[in-house]
């Protein structure tokens, strides 16, 4: 394996594990809200998280790796996983949307990262691209809905 092979594994282990943190946040969030049109887009959600880590895992073992089944919690990922555990403790619907908010920043952040990287072959740059493209536009409506003044603090 060469090292451009084994830096491709890398990127898609890392966006493996951002997609199922994503898919628990958001199944997380859906069970915390009342409002059913949350609950419907948090669980949309979730599903499209997993189905993505279920895409990347499929790509690894065509490259011949291993999808990672462990591995520690990055600082910033700890950090907003813990406040999006305060969030659901509280059950504020605007605090949730801050959280996930914050967790889809993550997301995009780890999608430009790995295109940014030089030597992935075009199959892999154009799965992560499109699920870029799917994580920059939760990422948009998630901050819209937080922003609005159905969901504003009261």
């Amino acid at each position: 394996m060469t090292t451009n092979d084994r830096k491709t594994l890398l990127v898609l282990n890392n966006l493996i594990r951002a997609s199922r943190d994503a898919e628990q946040g958001y199944l997380a969030a859906a069970d915390a809200v009342p409002e059913p049109e949350l609950v419907e887009m948090f669980a949309a959600y979730a599903l499209q998280r997993a189905k993505f880590a279920d895409e990347l895992q499929e790509r690894l073992r065509i490259l011949r790796g291993t999808p990672e089944t462990h591995g520690g919690l990055g600082g910033d990922v700890h950090r907003t996983w813990m406040g999006f555990r305060a969030a659901i403790e509280s059950n504020d619907s605007h605090a949730i949307l801050s959280e996930c908010e914050r967790g889809e920043d993550l997301a995009v952040m780890a999608c430009r990262d790995a295109l940014a990287e030089r030597d992935l072959d075009n199959q892999t740059r154009g799965v992560i691209q499109r699920h870029y493209e799917f994580v920059q536009a939760a990422h948009d409506r998630v901050r819209q809905l937080r922003d609005s003044t159905v969901y504003a603090h009261r």
